[in-house]
């Protein structure tokens, strides 16, 4: 098994009829339009940086630890003090030992809790920034940003990776199905997977893609990729300009927009779809908060020098950033 933020995938196994039958061809237009959908880092003639498909997620594990680290906490304090002292009021029939061992079993039980709270923390805060996927045209290679040091980078030839456009099951708490592109590193054989990272644009999907609506969210996400494909078939020059770059940096203006980002169009629809922005607006803000103190407490994410060699160098007059 392999996390992807919080997002658990089974690797080491083959490839399903479906995933084949979703690849895409990185030789062939995906879509009509391409769309940075604000998740570029920079760009220029040697290579383009996009986010993961986690940048925008940052912020729901810190978000679930304030909620519910403090309520394990004390009922593990409750629990193990029920399990210690003598309660004759809720002990009958010499059933004090019973009691005492089913409340420290369920003393283990929220201690494991608490623990899986600061798991989930840890993916947003003390860890990196963001980790961020290089598509460079010179080498033709994808580098896929893990930890810093030895073995942190992800590195595969872009001919040969294995790109499509995952589909998530249904959260009714996300309001979907989260859609996201995703890589899959195969084998020599080319038909088992050994290792995988998502990046780029991420959609929740609450409709079946068949549905008009359903097939509008997915194109979001395959223009997003195009963008990226006529990057490295093309050069950018054949791409839109990009109106805004995703800061290397934390940024209270950039968590603010990455939260924010696409709200104003399902508010302009105007009639219901207004008063759900405004109901999603006070959440999204906390959100983007929470995601801005995520990046304060992480570490800058360090390319390997031999990444940045074959990079050209980031800090090129050429590199384009915000």
């Amino acid at each position: 098994m392999a996390y992807d933020y919080l997002t658990k995938i089974r690797i080491n196994r083959p490839l399903t009829e479906e995933e084949v039958a979703r690849r895409i061809n990185v030789h062939k237009p995906v879509v009509d339009e391409a769309a940075d959908a604000y998740t570029v880092f920079g760009m220029n003639d040697v290579y383009l940086e996009v986010c993961d498909a986690s940048y925008s997620q940052v912020g729901w594990g810190l978000l679930a630890f304030l909620l519910c680290f403090p309520a394990f906490a004390l009922l593990t304090v409750e629990a193990a003090q029920s399990a210690i002292v003598d309660t004759p009021a809720m002990v009958r029939n010499g059933e004090q030992g019973v009691f005492s061992a089913g409340m420290w079993v369920f003393t283990v039980i929220t201690v494991l809790c608490c623990v899986l709270t600061v798991v989930i923390l840890l993916r947003d805060c003390f860890n990196y920034r963001h980790k961020a996927v290089r598509f460079n045209r010179q080498t033709r290679m994808v580098y896929a940003f893990r930890h810093n040091g030895p073995g942190g980078v992800l590195a595969v030839p872009w001919d040969k990776a294995f790109f499509y456009p995952h589909r998530l099951p249904s959260n009714g708490l996300a309001g979907g199905a989260p859609t996201l592109m995703r890589c899959f590193v195969l084998d020599d054989a080319g038909k088992k997977i050994v290792n995988t990272f998502s990046f780029g644009a991420r959609t929740v999907n609450g409709a079946d893609e068949s549905t008009p609506i359903g097939k509008q969210v997915l194109y979001q996400v395959q223009a997003n990729f195009e963008f990226i494909r006529r990057y490295m078939e093309q050069g950018p020059d054949a791409l839109p300009k990009v109106e805004r770059y995703l800061p290397r940096g934390p940024s209270l203006r950039a968590s603010m927009s990455v939260w924010f980002y696409g709200i104003g169009a399902v508010g302009s629809a105007g009639g219901a779809m207004r008063v759900v922005t405004i109901l999603l607006s006070g959440p999204i803000f906390l959100l983007s908060i929470l995601h801005y103190i995520a990046q304060l407490t992480s570490r800058e994410p360090v390319w390997p020098t031999e990444i940045e060699a074959a990079c050209g160098n980031s800090a090129s007059p050429a590199m384009a950033q915000a």
